[in-house]
């Protein structure tokens, strides 16, 4: 499923999300395909290389944290 999420552990808990269920761990993980244009069919690697950009960027990553943010 999300194998990204652990490195995004210390950004998603500055906005307070915290996903502690499978289920929540899901919807986080569909939530950042879909922010970062990648479906769930997309391997996993694919997501994280596209998340990493944007992290790497500061625009980009205001605007990934802005919408991470909506899920709050």
């Amino acid at each position: 499923m999300s194998c990204y999420l652990r490195h995004l552990k210390p950004v998603l808990g500055e906005l307070g999300i915290e996903p502690k269920t499978k289920e929540e761990r899901k919807q986080i993980d569909l939530a950042i395909r879909s922010i970062v244009g990648k479906s769930n069919t997309d391997r996993c690697g694919e997501v994280w290389q596209e998340v990493k950009v944007r992290l790497q960027d500061d625009v980009k990553k205001r605007s990934l944290l802005d919408a991470l943010k909506n899920l709050a």
